[in-house]
């Protein structure tokens, strides 16, 4: 990859960090009892520009696959801090398995109730075209 390139990859990330990071900020001042993540922000921006073609993924595919081969190093500070809460982990340790597990339950529910919603909309919208079609083809 060259330089330039490069460097205008990481600008593009730089900007909807810094764009999701004020979003974070705001949405915190106006709802401080609903915090919002700022990583989750910009994966939800990204996703966005990628989607309605704002950004190409040509344009940021070579830092992702970067930033990709140094995922695990990502998870390190997030183990250190599970290794000094030993002790929460041993006094309420189960209910937080249990929390993980529902939560988890939960979230594979609701995808999936989304997902037959969507295809049921798809479906139907199938069904109104092709009648639709049927009823011009006759006329």
């Amino acid at each position: 990859m060259k330089k330039g390139a490069f460097i205008k990859q990481i600008v593009i990330y730089g900007l909807i960090l810094l764009a999701s990071s004020l979003i974070a900020n705001l949405a915190n001042k106006l709802w401080p009892a609903f915090p919002m993540p700022t990583p989750l922000i910009g994966m939800i921006m990204l996703y966005l520009l990628l989607t309605f073609r704002v950004v190409k993924l040509e344009q940021v595919a070579g830092v992702s696959n970067f930033f990709v081969q140094f995922i695990s190093l990502i998870f390190i500070p997030s183990g250190i801090a599970l290794v000094t809460k030993l002790d929460v982990l041993k006094a309420e340790g189960v209910q937080i398995v249990i929390v993980i597990i529902v939560s988890t339950l939960m979230l594979l529910l609701f995808t999936a109730g989304i997902a037959w919603i969507l295809i049921q909309v798809k479906e139907w919208l199938a069904a109104r075209r092709s009648s639709n079609q049927m009823e011009v083809e006759e006329d």
